[in-house]
């Protein structure tokens, strides 16, 4: 992500605060209930598909009113974007196998929304400092949390997977998490799922037979 796509995907995450409600878009149909309510969505996305949504970690705000993601305002200028006090930690990202997919599984600790984009991308260009990254693979699915803080510990998860070649993750002006996920096929048709109780989104990626 160079400086353009960083100012693009803050722009984006900054109009998407301003929203009330903090829903995700696949989840604006979810009745409003009490704060133990488990929520989650799931979400099977084309290769090409680029996607954000929000995943409110902690107790829903009162009275909030749902709005739909497509009436967005225009986007602010990068110096109208604020920098949030993160109210949500990355607890931990495990990478697993399962049976015919690899899952990814971002956790959450606290009380705020979590805004999150996935992507594909041709380079791995790391926010902020335009490093790019080699993940040795056929293709580039890019995530991005916003309002989030993240431990130096999460920069590099450990991998002894069969259906990704690599995975970095890196902070990024303590409040954006981005990790770069390198695949085994060619734009996989990857399912992104989010869930309230517990607190992670997760992220299956098919073996390649699949």
């Amino acid at each position: 992500m160079n400086g353009r796509r960083l100012i693009a995907l803050l722009g984006t995450m900054s109009c998407i605060c301003l929203l009330t409600g903090c829903q995700t878009d696949d989840e604006s149909d979810t009745a409003g209930g009490s704060s133990t309510q488990v929520v989650s969505s799931t979400q099977v996305l084309l290769d090409a598909a680029t996607r954000t949504g929000t995943l409110q970690v902690g107790p829903r705000p009162i009275e909030a009113a749902s709005t739909d993601i497509s009436t967005l305002p225009s986007l602010p200028s990068d110096t109208a974007i604020a920098s949030p006090n993160p109210p949500v930690d990355v607890t931990a990202i495990d990478v697993t196998d399962h049976d015919g997919f690899t899952r990814i599984t971002y956790r959450f600790d606290g009380d705020g929304p979590v805004f999150w984009k996935t992507e594909y991308v041709s380079e791995a260009i790391r926010a902020g400092d335009s490093t790019v990254v080699d993940v040795g693979s056929r293709s580039i699915l890019q995530v991005d949390l916003m309002g989030v803080r993240s431990h130096p510990s999460l920069v590099s998860a450990p991998l002894d997977v069969t259906n990704i070649t690599r995975m970095e993750s890196a902070g990024t002006n303590d409040t954006i998490l981005q990790s770069f996920i390198g695949t085994l096929q060619t734009r996989p048709a990857y399912t992104v799922s989010t869930s309230d109780s517990p607190s992670q989104l997760t992220i299956d990626i098919p073996a390649a037979d699949n």
